[in-house]
């Protein structure tokens, strides 16, 4: 399993999810901003297995555009009498959009309610070496709405930092709630256990369309630090 963090420019971000969809595939949004313009773009998580990575990456690479936008190059707020001392000013060409694209391989993965939900089991602590730093994972947690308040509360009530951001699903935009909890290895099994219990069943919504359930992804932090 691999979890793929695409960005992409707000005018590519429907038909990418649009084309998930009907590759059976699911993804998440987050709403983010470039930095040089601030142009507005769109965060995409997908959580894809191994032999489907390839054909995601196709998709990103068959609907991502780059586009040509024009930017002016004088100072905000420059003066008007250094303006009249420099040379005029024509605006400059820049090439933005295309899709930069992280890939992250996924420790645990899991979707809740199921009964395999937890993933495979983690190796022992006994075959860390005890001189060893405590390894540090991050649980990415994608719940429904209706779910989200309650997990929380849950959460920092046993004593976890849980940090919330408000999310969609990939073609329908259904509101969803994305957690990031950061824990030790020897937590993430707790951590689950807490998320399972608090799942709802799965079921379908007013209108009818299946209602999701939460997806869990569990991923090994090269390094970590509080500042």
């Amino acid at each position: 399993m691999q979890l793929i963090v695409a960005i992409v420019q707000d005018e590519d971000a429907d038909l990418v999810a649009r084309r998930f969809d009907q590759a059976g595939l699911s993804l998440t949004r987050l709403r983010s901003r470039g930095g040089f313009l601030a142009s507005g773009n769109v965060t995409l998580l997908a959580g894809v297995a191994e032999e489907q990575v390839q054909a995601a990456l196709d998709i990103f690479r068959g609907t991502c555009q780059t586009r040509r936008r024009y930017i002016n190059p004088t100072p905000a707020g420059a003066e008007p009498a250094h303006l009249a001392l420099t040379a005029p000013a024509f605006p400059l060409e820049v090439e933005v959009g295309g899709a930069t694209i992280f890939q992250f391989p996924v420790k645990r993965f899991g979707q809740f309610p199921s009964d395999s939900a937890a993933g495979s089991a983690p190796s022992p602590l006994s075959d860390r070496r005890p001189e060893a730093p405590p390894v540090m994972n991050l649980v990415l947690a994608i719940v429904p709405n209706e779910d989200a308040d309650p997990l929380t509360q849950s959460l920092i009530g046993a004593g976890y930092r849980v940090t919330r951001m408000n999310t969609a699903g990939g073609f329908l935009r259904r509101g969803n709630v994305t957690l990031m909890v950061g824990v030790e290895e020897a937590q993430v099994d707790a951590v689950l256990e807490l998320i399972r219990s608090r799942s709802r069943p799965a079921g379908a919504d007013a209108a009818g369309q299946p209602a999701p359930g939460v997806t869990v992804f569990v991923l090994e932090a090269s390094g970590f630090a509080r500042m």
